[in-house]
């Protein structure tokens, strides 16, 4: 058996090995024979031993400077070489261009870029995971008969409005840069066409996370999820009225003993309090939202709707949110103007309406069951009305609960797609007037084609509105098929 050696310098390779016959260090067989001391002492072997050691070293140390000038080159190679954008002809990029050192060079390689795919988009990410951008598109087709809005009034349930509609159209960027912990995210919507998110989130720990920006108030499960992540096609006739929907500002949030039976998340937030519509507040009075969730089965559910995951064991959360504000609007909504009336009020002056109110929300969900309810409570105080005006405050009560079900789980005929759910809510808007309540009683069957990034919905509603006037109510059946797809 041979030790052999490899030397490369200028190109030429020659190879060495040691001939314990001869006792020589020889290249070829029979050529470039180097004579060694044929002594068989074990100083002289172990003198020639290092002059072995020595010289793999000094080929170890070639080898490696040449390894060095190799990357160098082709770091070179790959980062001289642009391609000019397709509108914009060559020989004018080439003069744009500034040329590109060795030590640009060097520094662009130091990350490269790698993209994934997942039913949340596309993502695009750094090797040192400092960077990353997820790009998602979302529509919603839906067919509506005999309307799609919610009725508030005798009125709202004559409309003869059955349409097909682009219900959705977002683009949505959000990822992180210089570290994992630093988030962004953008929303834009191109059907109503308005930024509808634009906040950053410095995540840096768990239990306080503070987002600045434009975005939802983390306030309640049904606003909160997604349009995406329904179980209906829209949520139920109490998000509007008692929403506190986007705002600009301050949110901290996070979650503390995680996995114990007293695992809580916690939400605080000081907001403009006109919604994203308008840059500036009508008064200097802000308003302030804050959120509780107890957690005590030890898993924090995230705000999406159907127990997709299949919870093999239970998890729930109770929550409690609080907020006030005081400002021009009764009502919110994502849209240029964002603030807007209640039935029943107008557009007030500038501090005119204090809104107080206040929320409960159960959530469960386990093995194919999904279950949760809302509770609301409102107040709005006319500020310019009199002390002794029996209309200065209006009081206002609404409640949901929601029921889901994949019956595959009990039924394994039945395919693992096909989701079933039910809804009952209410909203009475003056508790101190009688016969004036709204009720909702719909029904859903949902196919996930690819879970809530490609699903297919069909419910039906049972609507109803009383009139505190003329002392009846009415009602009106309503269908509406929808195609939600995320890409």
């Amino acid at each position: 058996m041979h030790t052999s050696y490899v030397l490369a310098d200028d190109g030429h390779n020659v190879a060495l090995y040691y001939d314990p016959d001869s006792r020589q260090i020889v290249t070829e067989p029979g050529h470039n024979r180097i004579r060694l001391n044929t002594s068989p002492s074990l100083e002289s072997l172990e003198r020639k031993k290092q002059e072995l050691l020595t010289i793999e070293n000094r080929l170890d140390a070639k080898l490696k400077a040449l390894d060095e000038k190799l990357q160098r080159l082709e770091q070179l190679e790959s980062t001289a070489v642009t391609a000019p954008p397709v509108d914009m002809p060559a020989a004018q990029t080439q003069k744009a261009e500034p040329p590109i050192s060795s030590t640009t060079a060097q520094s662009a390689s130091k990350r490269p870029v790698s993209a994934s795919y997942s039913d949340r988009g596309l993502m695009f990410s750094t090797e040192d995971g400092n960077f990353a951008l997820r790009v998602q598109n979302r529509l919603q087709f839906r067919y509506v008969n005999p309307f799609d809005t919610d009725p508030r009034s005798l009125q709202d349930l004559q409309r003869d409005q059955a349409a097909f509609m682009v219900r959705r159209a977002r683009f949505r960027l959000n990822g992180h840069a210089f570290r994992p912990w630093l988030g962004y995210t953008m929303q834009y919507d191109w059907s109503q066409p308005v930024l509808r998110d634009f906040y950053l989130d410095i995540a840096r720990f768990p239990w306080a996370q503070l987002r600045i920006g434009r975005g939802k108030v983390i306030w309640n499960d049904e606003r909160v999820t997604s349009s995406g992540r329904q179980q209906f096609a829209n949520r139920s006739i109490v998000n509007d009225i008692f929403t506190v929907d986007r705002q600009q500002g301050l949110q901290l949030l996070g979650r503390v003993f995680p996995g114990r039976w007293y695992d809580f998340n916690y939400a605080a937030g000081v907001f403009t309090g006109l919604g994203v519509g308008e840059r500036s507040n009508d008064d200097n009075n802000l308003m302030y939202a804050g959120r509780l969730q107890w957690n005590f089965l030890g898993e924090a559910l995230d705000f999406s709707q159907s127990d997709l995951e299949f919870h093999e064991k239970p998890a729930a959360s109770l929550a409690f949110a609080a907020a006030t504000n005081r400002s021009k609007c009764t009502a919110f909504e994502t849209d240029k103007t964002s603030c807007r009336a209640l039935p029943g009020f107008g557009i007030g002056q500038a501090g005119q309406f204090r809104i107080n109110q206040a929320m409960q929300e159960f959530r469960l969900k386990w093995r194919g069951f999904s279950l949760q309810n809302e509770l609301h409570w409102k107040q709005v105080i006319d500020t310019l009305k009199a002390s002794d005006d029996p209309i200065k405050s209006t009081h206002l009560l609404g409640a949901y609960v929601q029921a889901g079900y994949f019956p595959h789980y009990s039924i394994p005929a039945v395919p693992k797609q096909l989701e079933l759910a039910l809804r009952y809510a209410f909203v009475d808007p003056d508790i101190e007037r009688p016969k004036d309540q709204q009720r909702e009683i719909s029904a859903a069957i949902n196919w996930f084609f690819s879970g809530h990034a490609n699903k297919l919905t069909l419910d039906f509603s049972h609507l109803s509105v009383e009139d505190p006037l003329l002392l009846i109510e009415q009602s009106e059946q309503r269908v509406r098929l929808q195609w939600d797809i995320s890409f």
